[in-house]
């Protein structure tokens, strides 16, 4: 989320020589870059400007070594006045490496779905070797719908039996989710790919998506950074004490057999912390999009994420689903409309 316009600005220019067939035509003062890009190699032009590569050999057996890399970088430095700017194509489980790893002056790049792409900085920039591929699988799946059916569906996925009235995020500051309790690796790691998710989705709120609040909160800053978003895992009976002192707005989550597997308000969700890993990442998302504003459900698209017949559970967002929460948090409209104004402002039939 830092850093972005920067970061698009550097991933266009490079889908841009990825796509050229990695060459460059340069002015009569510089030699012509070759394209072919090999393992541990430098290549200087007449300006002393050098780019390196490092490419990741699967079958090597080899593992890419962030801290040898950044030596090897000052030790370049040290020994020589000029300057090196390194660019490393590297596989995306050694970039998902180093991103967990990164120092504060290194910043991600996604790309507009909220995949790690890569990562960069003054001195380095590295990129997923399956970019282009990446790319072009993303383009194949975008699929155009009709405004009038964004929009139903937006209404369906909204307005439910409890929700007569809009209630969005705010966007006066970025959202953070705030985890305490018994929550895992596994769970870190999940609301930080559907922050990302999320970012790409939304032109007003958004999400703080590099890092978490883990455990107690720390309330004693002069002005609170971020509006926070509790997510609290924990036992039966401290979900039983929850429900016993349950607010006005509060929503209570069971499964299929009835039983009370979790509450969800406006800025927080309690979860029963026996639920599987799966089980717990498909509501840790119901949670999530409900306290956003989004409490309906579809009784005609069997692939969106809000179709519940029969015991249906879909795990993620229908392409449907996206355009309709982009039209949602795209600015148009506002807490507190209600559902015949909501489909004046969309152009639907009251």
């Amino acid at each position: 989320m830092k850093k972005r316009i920067v970061t698009s600005v550097i991933f266009i220019i490079i889908i841009a020589i990825l796509l050229a067939g990695c060459t460059t035509q340069t002015n009569s003062n510089n030699k012509n870059l070759s394209n072919t890009i090999q393992e541990d190699t430098k290549i200087t032009d007449e300006n002393d400007v050098s780019v390196s590569s490092d490419l990741q050999v699967k079958n090597s057996g080899e593992i890419y070594n962030k801290k040898e890399t950044k030596n090897s970088i000052d030790s370049d430095n040290i020994s020589d006045e000029r300057y090196f700017y390194n660019i490393r194509i590297i596989s995306p489980e050694d970039l998902e490496k180093i991103n967990n790893e990164k120092s504060n002056d290194e910043y991600s790049i996604q790309n507009e779905k909220g995949d790690l792409i890569g990562i960069v900085s003054s001195k380095v920039l590295y990129l997923r070797g399956d970019l282009i591929n990446l790319q072009q699988e993303s383009g194949k799946t975008n699929k155009v719908f009709e405004k009038q059916d964004v929009a139903e569906h937006l209404i369906d996925i909204v307005y439910g039996n409890d929700n007569a009235k809009l209630n969005l995020f705010k966007s006066n500051k970025d959202y953070q989710f705030w985890l305490d309790a018994y929550y895992t690796k596994d769970d870190t790691s999940y609301l930080l790919k559907l922050a990302q998710l999320l970012n790409s989705l939304s032109d007003t709120t958004q999400f703080e998506d590099e890092e978490l609040s883990l455990g107690f909160l720390k309330t004693n800053y002069e002005e609170v950074p971020y509006n926070f978003y509790n997510i609290k895992i924990i036992p039966q009976n401290m979900l039983d004490d929850y429900e016993d002192d349950r607010k006005n707005g509060e929503h209570l989550i069971k499964d299929s057999d009835g039983k009370l597997i979790g509450m969800v308000g406006d800025d927080h969700l309690y979860l029963l912390d026996s639920l599987t890993a799966e089980e717990r990442q498909y509501y840790m998302l119901y949670g999530v999009l409900y306290s956003m504003g989004m409490h309906g459900t579809t009784y005609s698209e069997p692939d969106s994420f809000f179709y519940q017949v029969g015991g249906k559970m879909n795990t993620e967002l229908s392409d449907l689903d996206k355009e309709a929460i982009k039209l949602l948090y795209g600015g148009r409209l506002k807490t507190g409309t209600d559902m015949d104004d909501t489909r004046k402002t969309l152009g639907l039939n009251t």
